[in-house]
């Protein structure tokens, strides 16, 4: 790939007007990590995409403090270097300098021997014989003086030269240890970090979070969860710190208690070179995950996140993972038990497309999505959904005592103890099927679309009770043929379930089923009808209705419900 023409990241094709070039050192520690293990040219450049994803993290990581204080050590090292280079060739220019001088003092002292040689072959014979007499004892004596002074001066000056150069070899050596030692101390300095950051209390009696008496069981504050408090919200947890038992889910800091932890105090506190390698490996596997939507992360997605997201929050996700096995849904690359729950209940609530999905998840292709829904149905269906719906996971006396309204055994019951129960049909859209049979029994003429129709069954409570079916909705598929259809086939043992004197709440679309629970001894609570040739309903007729209106909006409301996901609206 071209550095010059292709972004270094992503290797998107480069415009001329989208060249970055990558020039601090935190921007080449973020880019390096996406492209790892290939190695980052010297000479790359990145789009402006990549740029602001850059930005980004740099704005939402704790941790780019220490990213500031690499750039100024880094700026401090060039500094070193450059006054080493400085005081290099300041020792250099000496040296040649002293060379210099020597040549000089050679120079000088062969053209001294040269004159003395001259000035002797001028010397006249007889001169010389006449003062050798008078001379001969005088020149000795100042010869030897000369010499003797010479010699003194000779010995003053080595003496001095080699103090001076002694002095100027110790001098350099000085200047070369002082590096040494200012190199060594940076070495020091840079193998631990000193960062000001805020630190939560650490205290054997009270939490860490609420900052309480602990009351027994504690829980000691993990690893993972000190790491992620550094990196997200710089505020250190020391070691050993502990925390109240209602703060965690599964050993970790919940959601809230990682929101509620506040900082005890402000001091510098050092980071050794092992924890910033661990933080670094952390922010890059941050960096390098391609998942933008992560419910394996359990500080990446709040309460709110799970609810909009899922249509369950949290907790309720984690409820249902209870139920599921380890080996119903196996850990792989590609998901994990709670991403593949998460991927259904998403696809239930927003009704978007497997696409879709893959990209906000993070997964290759539609056809593994397709896949880990399908997975994912088939374990709730087999090991939750049998806890929660069914007439099975509850039985009567239960929804007498638990899951009946006071309002509703006033109205109704006259002083006897039945079972109420309230019914009511609603649909769910479907896609046009391609089989022409089908299609002509999934259409509905009223709603002018293809639909299924399930029955719904709840308590007076609201509490869902059962769902049968779905059916079609072709004309001989109404409310009133549904139920009798459930009763005649027995659908969940509901013969057995349902005992005589019991109550159902139906509208009047299920009038012509009236028949058939009547010969089964069960009461119904209808709205009236008007008899021939009346025109009003008398005051008990309006009363009745009025009570049955006032008791079967539950069914709508639940409805309602299901309809908020968007897969059945």
């Amino acid at each position: 790939m071209n550095s010059k023409r292709n972004c270094v990241s992503c290797g998107k094709r480069l415009t001329g007007s989208g060249k970055r070039p990558i020039t601090v050192t935190s921007m080449r520690i973020f880019i390096s990590a996406r492209v790892y293990p290939s190695r980052l040219p010297n000479d790359g450049l990145v789009c402006d995409k990549c740029r602001w994803s850059y930005k980004q993290w740099m704005a939402e990581c704790g941790f780019c403090q220490i990213l500031l204080n690499i750039d100024s050590l880094q700026e401090g090292n060039d500094t070193i270097d450059e006054e080493f280079n400085e005081r290099k060739n300041t020792n250099s220019s000496n040296v040649e300098s002293d060379d210099q001088i020597l040549d000089h003092n050679e120079s000088d002292e062969n053209d001294s021997n040269g004159a003395d040689m001259d000035f002797n072959e001028k010397d006249v014979d007889g001169e010389i014989m006449d003062d050798n007499g008078s001379n001969e004892n005088d020149s000795d004596g100042a010869d030897m003086e000369f010499n003797d002074e010479n010699d003194g001066q000779i010995m003053d000056e080595n003496e001095s030269d080699q103090n001076d150069s002694h002095d100027s070899s110790a001098g350099s050596g000085d200047e070369y240890n002082n590096i040494s030692v200012v190199s060594k101390s940076t070495s020091t300095d840079r193998s631990s970090l000193k960062l000001t950051v805020e630190v939560a209390i650490a205290s054997n009696s009270q939490c860490c979070v609420c900052r309480i008496q602990l009351n027994p069981p504690a829980v000691t504050v993990k690893k993972e969860d000190r790491d992620n408090m550094f990196v997200k919200r710089n505020i250190v947890i020391p070691k050993g710190s502990r925390c109240c038992k209602m703060h965690t889910v599964n050993g970790f800091l919940s959601h809230e208690a990682f929101s509620a932890i506040t900082a005890y105090k402000i001091r510098e506190e050092p980071f050794d070179f092992n924890h910033n390698m661990d933080t670094m490996q952390k922010l890059r596997t941050m960096v390098n995950s391609k998942k933008h939507i992560n419910f394996d992360d359990g500080f990446s997605l709040s309460d709110l996140d799970y609810k909009n997201l899922t249509g369950f929050t949290r907790a309720q996700h984690d409820h249902i993972l209870s139920y599921i096995p380890s080996s119903a849904l196996k850990n792989s690359v590609n998901r994990s038990p709670r991403c593949s729950v998460a991927c259904l209940l998403m696809k239930l609530k927003l009704g978007l497309s497997n696409s879709v999905l893959a990209s906000m998840l993070g997964i290759d292709n539609k056809r593994k999505v397709s896949d880990i829904i399908h997975s994912a149905r088939l374990a709730l269906s087999q090991y939750f959904v049998p806890h929660y719906l069914g007439l099975a996971h509850i039985s009567r006396q239960e929804i007498i005592q638990k899951h009946t309204s006071s309002i509703a055994t006033r109205l109704l019951t006259e002083n006897r103890n039945p079972c109420i129960l309230v019914l009511d049909g609603t649909y769910f859209y479907i896609q046009k099927s391609r089989n022409n049979m089908v299609q002509r029994k999934t259409f509905n003429l009223y709603k002018n679309r293809s639909l299924v129709k399930p029955m719904v069954v709840v308590s007076t409570t609201g509490y869902i009770v059962a769902i049968f079916g779905p059916f079609f909705s072709d004309n001989n598929n109404n409310d009133a043929s549904i139920l009798k259809h459930i009763i005649t086939n027995n659908y969940d043992d509901i013969l057995n379930w349902i005992e005589e004197n019991d109550i159902l709440i139906l509208d009047r679309g299920f009038r012509d089923s009236l028949g058939i629970l009547k010969s089964l001894g069960i009461d119904v609570a209808m709205p009236s009808f008007l008899g021939p040739k009346q025109k009003q309903f008398d005051v008990q007729q309006a009363n009745n209705s009025r009570f049955v209106t006032m008791l079967r909006w539950v069914v709508e409301s639940v409805n309602s419900r299901i309809k908020r996901f968007n897969m059945s609206s």
